[in-house]
């Protein structure tokens, strides 16, 4: 790991540091088979492609999948949302419904086909006080209004809430509906297992909570539905059709594959399965030190049951963007300021439109950031 110059406390927009190992293979795999895959037959290219297939499996164990074919690869979470939102076979006037935490790179396509296709965008039903998804409520709503999707973010990037995935998916197929979960702040986070939550699309993003670096996402396809590719182009076989093949990954799949962010996702997976997760014992520390302060308001409650680390603050005084200015410039302290493309989110918690400070952590934080940003408080307030 490098050695930190500043305390870093944005892991919800991408971790950092990364581990060594991650460093060291991305750097190794620009030397050593930086080309195509699956576009030659020759060593290098062999190399190349052997690494995308075992960081397929990686994925595929880590969410027990047993098709790691299924395991469709892309430059981000952003484009992989896209790509099952705007891959569907929509008919006019279908349903959909979202969860008050979505980003906009599920709000933004929604939006968008609404208008084509005159989609009826319905929001889920959560208690804003608890934050707790009515499941009985969302039932009813799926009997007189029945869904053709349901998009869920597996946790909110503004204030970490876990959705109950499971139960969700459940009501969903029940009403003929396919589920999309955006596991962006998930997956490396929390367990996830695809043969229990049963959704049809799980989307991640690498260079989160799998530590890869920016440039890599994915796709866990559960779902006999075959999408609508979003990119046309080279697959490096059936080169002869005009068509993108029926098979997955490489129907979605067009154009060069980045060897180097596939390479270090491949480590950053690697790195999960050898170390300890001390990220439960951070978030309690923060809430604890947080609640410390009356000037202090945590948005979303401050429980860490059921959340992941990302906690959203306001502070007395100071707008979200003045504090952080604060925190950087005087401290040191990197956190990110304003509505975290989640607009919807804070209109659903009400933080809408100044937005909040996000303290999000990583398995790299420690105890001493905390304390060091308690101090930093004590001295902003004294």
């Amino acid at each position: 790991m490098i050695e930190k110059s500043i305390i870093y406390l944005d892991n919800a927009a991408t971790t950092y540091p990364k581990p060594t190992s991650v460093y060291d293979t991305v750097n190794k795999a620009f030397q050593e088979y930086g080309v195509n895959t699956g576009r030659g037959t020759y060593s290098l290219a062999v190399k190349a492609s052997q690494v995308v297939d075992e960081t397929r499996q990686l994925v595929a164990d880590l969410v027990n999948l047993g098709k790691p074919e299924n395991v469709v690869i892309f430059p981000s979470a952003t484009i992989a949302l896209n790509t099952v939102i705007n891959g569907i076979d929509w008919k006019a006037r279908d349903t959909v419904y979202y969860s008050p935490f979505e980003h906009n790179s599920v709000w933004r396509p929604l939006v968008n086909l609404s208008r084509d296709f005159n989609l009826s965008l319905e929001q889920l039903p959560v208690d804003r006080e608890s934050l707790i998804f009515d499941l009985e409520k969302t039932a009813k709503l799926f009997e007189i209004k029945p869904p053709r999707l349901v998009v869920v973010s597996h946790a909110s990037n503004v204030c970490g809430v876990i959705a109950p995935i499971k139960e969700l998916t459940i009501l969903a197929h029940q009403a003929g509906a396919e589920v999309l979960v955006d596991g962006a702040q998930t997956l490396g986070a929390i367990d996830v297992d695809i043969s229990d939550i049963e959704c049809d699309y799980y989307v991640f993003a690498g260079h989160k909570s799998l530590y890869g670096p920016i440039g890599i996402g994915g796709l866990i396809v559960n779902s006999q539905t075959k999408l609508k590719p979003l990119i046309y182009g080279g697959t490096g076989f059936q080169s002869e059709s005009y068509d993108m093949p029926d098979e997955y990954p490489a129907r979605l799949e067009a154009g060069s594959h980045n060897i180097l962010a596939i390479a270090g996702l491949n480590a950053g997976i690697k790195y999960l399965e050898q170390h300890d997760d001390n990220s439960k014992k951070l978030h309690n520390r923060l809430i604890s030190i947080l609640k410390e302060f009356p000037e202090v308001k945590i948005w979303g409650g401050d429980t860490i049951k059921n959340r992941v680390p990302v906690v959203s603050c306001s502070f007395e005084s100071y707008s979200p963007v003045e504090m952080a200015m604060v925190l950087d410039q005087r401290f040191g302290i990197a956190v990110r300021a304003g509505l975290h493309c989640s607009p919807i989110a804070h209109k659903f918690l009400g933080s809408f439109p100044e937005g909040t400070v996000r303290i999000s952590l990583s398995r790299f934080n420690t105890i001493n950031d905390l304390e060091y940003l308690k101090d930093a408080l004590i001295t902003i307030y004294s």
